[in-house]
């Protein structure tokens, strides 16, 4: 296999459990850059939320942003989709109901929530964590909570790219999942999922996938040369379109099926960082 890109999740593949990056990966991912190979972002975060994670010296020649709805490279826009105001307002209206925890974020990178749901929200983040819940999507609402989100008086409805819900139950977060499944028979958006326990919603027909190959077009490289690893089923998209697809030791065991490989190691053990090593420049061919 000839690869000219790899196409890298974030949480639990990129980074670790406490939403950091190793310096060995990122002294790998320069190694990458240097042998001509692409190295681009595909995650459910947005351009900002990318941005408050990565160190400054963290390669990558382009992102594909909240699960497809926009793609970048060299910090500049090649799209950017919005949700439909209309569709925001009645989602909306619908979490508060259902009284779900939600995060609303905009094209410029603010996040934001109705200050009328500040508590219910903050008993949502400071309530039990069960075992199904992973640290890092715990550690990322607490800080969420307490220093991202601007907790605002008015619904704001344009320029949304992502509306993020989540909740520590189970039943709750499966009810609201399936109450949105009944909302798109009257309403069209797509919904994506990177853990059990959240629930994102975007335009209708976009993915991981569908980002990537207008990234790839960008860039020159097609879907047969790029090699994608991943952890949640909102990556399973880009699985099914790329040349070969990896799947974090950590991931789910239905993640687990639809990959080519897994790695030997956890995103908490570097595996991301030891398998690109072995991968690309030890002689293991795909």
């Amino acid at each position: 296999m000839n690869i000219k890109a790899i196409a890298l999740d974030m949480d639990g593949t990129t980074l670790d459990s406490n939403n950091t990056v190793s310096r060995e990966l990122v002294h790998t991912l320069k190694k990458v850059q240097n042998n001509d190979i692409k190295v681009i972002l595909s995650t459910g975060r947005t351009m900002r939320e990318i941005e408050d994670v990565l160190p400054a010296d963290f390669p990558y020649d382009g992102a594909v942003t909240s699960n497809g709805m926009g793609c970048y490279t060299n910090n500049q826009a090649v799209f950017q989709y919005a949700l439909d105001p209309e569709l925001v307002k009645q989602v909306i209206e619908e979490a508060q109901n259902n009284e779900v925890y939600y995060e609303m974020h905009t094209k410029k990178g603010n996040r934001f929530a109705l200050v009328e749901d500040r508590l219910l929200m903050k008993e949502e983040v400071y309530g039990d964590d069960p075992e199904t819940l992973g640290e890092n999507e715990r550690n990322a609402r607490f800080d969420a909570f307490e220093q991202k989100i601007s907790w605002e008086d008015r619904l704001i409805t344009e320029d949304i790219v992502k509306i993020y819900f989540f909740s520590k139950n189970l039943s709750k977060i499966n009810k609201w999942k399936q109450c949105l499944t009944n909302m798109k028979q009257k309403k069209q958006f797509t919904t994506s999922s990177s853990s059990d326990h959240n629930v994102e919603i975007m335009v209708e027909g976009v993915s991981k996938a569908t980002g990537l190959h207008l990234l790839l077009q960008h860039l020159n490289v097609t879907s047969e040369q790029l090699l994608v690893v991943g952890d949640g089923e909102n990556d399973l998209p880009m699985f099914e379109v790329a040349g070969y697809a990896v799947a974090m030791n950590n991931a789910s065991e239905l993640v687990k099926t639809k990959a080519d490989e897994v790695t030997n190691e956890t995103n908490d053990e570097n595996g991301l960082a030891k398998y690109l090593s072995n991968k690309l420049f030890e002689g293991i061919q795909a």
